[in-house]
């Protein structure tokens, strides 16, 4: 009886052991992911940091305290960019609420809006760059959109994959843009 209970006992010492090598690995996984830079904590895909980067060369030639509007948040990326090489005051308007959320959480010191289907909640003229961060063919009304961008802003830019051309109706609105190709995608940049 005696050697069943010690056996049993080095049994369980083995296991306990396993199991507690495999909470301090555990513990020590959360502990390194709360303690990265807080801009590590959530990730932006491929996809939005290749569209982000080439965003921000169209900013980085704007003066100090401009007003940026960023339909579009993807946790703060965007704006958090441009602010880095000149403060600016940055607004945000999105649909999804969680990515919202997690850019107040990462960069509170911008304004936050939710985006109306047509509708920029702003008064006119009020931003002096507005960037339109997510493909362009995605809004369910462009050329109102559109309409929306001429009303609240002295430029903007937006960018859409090649096969969609924007041309035509920006033109149809009286806007001359420029237009960059890179591979597949098409930005056109829009002074009013």
């Amino acid at each position: 009886m005696q050697r069943r209970l010690f056996l049993f006992s080095i049994r369980g010492a083995r296991v306990g052991k396993k199991k507690e090598r495999k909470l301090r690995k555990d513990w020590q996984k959360r502990y390194t992911f709360f303690e990265q830079p807080v801009e590590q904590v959530y990730r932006t895909g491929f996809v939005t940091s290749f569209y982000f980067k080439q965003y921000a060369r169209f900013v980085y030639h704007l003066p100090v305290k401009k007003k940026v509007l960023a339909i579009g948040c993807f946790h703060g990326t965007l704006l958090s960019t441009i602010d880095r090489h000149s403060p600016i005051k940055g607004f945000y308007i999105d649909q999804a609420p969680r990515d919202m959320e997690q850019a107040i959480h990462l960069y509170p010191h911008f304004s936050y809006k939710q985006l109306k289907r047509t509708h920029i909640p702003y008064k006119e003229n009020k931003f002096d760059v507005i960037y339109v961060s997510i493909p362009f063919h995605l809004f369910y009304e462009p050329e109102i959109m559109i309409a929306e961008l001429i009303r609240t802003g002295h430029s903007f830019v937006l960018f859409d994959l090649r096969r969609y051309d924007w041309l035509p109706v920006l033109v149809a609105a009286g806007l001359l843009p420029k237009v960059t190709i890179e591979r597949a995608v098409k930005f056109y940049h829009v002074e009013i």
